[in-house]
């Protein structure tokens, strides 16, 4: 295994992932994890960027020593 991955606190993955299965986000129901994650962004003061069709895109600066790297990407469907 990866060690960075063997270090890696996997409770607060599945925190995350329990709090975001609470709430109901239907087809055409996207409100509340829209305005979930631009909470999330807020209280870990990422950058966020919130459109009128309640698309959230969410961007982290580089961690030390990784600044030279290519940006990462993660998409996913709310």
């Amino acid at each position: 295994m990866i060690p960075e991955l063997e270090q890696k606190d996997y409770k607060k993955i599945f925190y995350y992932f329990e709090e975001i299965s609470k709430i109901p986000r239907g087809s055409g129901d996207c409100k509340r994890i829209s305005d979930y994650l631009v909470n999330f962004a807020k209280e870990h003061n990422l950058s966020y960027i919130q459109d009128d069709l309640l698309n959230v895109i969410i961007t982290k600066e580089a961690s030390e020593g990784y600044e030279h790297c290519a940006p990462v990407m993660i998409k996913g469907h709310m």
